[in-house]
């Protein structure tokens, strides 16, 4: 079982393995009353502790009392089974073993038959995060977006469709318009000069 650690004063809060601890085989751990909360849960301001509210000093401890009414912090090492069940299930965990169940001897110094077979346990709060537990060790591991299940999602919304392009005009040969309009022609000049020219000469 777990234990709050010998040197508290350096290491407050926390908790370590008493050395009586033996790990229970796969069988056992497939019961979620075996298995508890470590670190302590999300609040749904994202913390896992309460801030004073920004109220007159007089109403703050009466508003803290809310806060923590409202949001409860649980308790360290409650039992996963005491957590508030998601619908439609009954449970907010759903537990299974996987991989090799047949019994082996033991080799060398272990006692007894051994089995290689792990627990999965899949958390229906937080979609993606997982416990695994696997020859006497267990890890755990998160995959999400870190959003709780049933809260309100905090992600923007989806913007709306965009419009479409204007249609386009279809094309028209060259020159533009079909037919070229007819140009005015350009005045003689040259016959001006010339005619011009006939008066200057003696």
């Amino acid at each position: 079982m777990l234990e709050p650690h010998e040197d508290q004063e350096n290491f407050e809060g926390v908790l370590v393995y008493s050395e009586e601890f033996t790990m229970p085989g796969t069988d056992e751990l497939n019961n979620n009353e075996l298995w508890g909360h470590h670190y302590p849960n999300i609040l749904n301001a994202g913390r896992i502790t309460h801030l004073p509210p920004n109220v007159p000093e007089d109403q703050v401890e009466e508003e803290m009392a809310k806060l923590e009414e409202e949001d409860k912090v649980l308790e360290t090492l409650m039992g996963i089974n005491e957590d508030a069940p998601i619908p439609p299930l009954e449970s907010a965990w759903l537990m299974k073993v996987v991989g090799d169940n047949q019994p082996y001897n033991g080799d060398g110094e272990d006692e007894g038959t051994v089995t290689y077979s792990a627990n999965v346990i899949k958390s229906l709060r937080w979609p993606g995060a997982y416990t695994v537990a696997y020859c006497g060790q267990y890890t755990n591991i998160y995959i999400g977006y870190g959003l709780k299940q049933g809260n309100v999602a905090y992600n923007p919304t989806t913007p709306p469709d965009v419009i479409e392009d204007p249609d386009e005009n279809p094309e028209q040969p060259e020159p533009t318009p079909l037919e070229a309009p007819e140009e005015p022609l350009e005045p003689d000049t040259d016959e001006d000069n010339k005619k011009e020219g006939e008066g200057d000469e003696i």
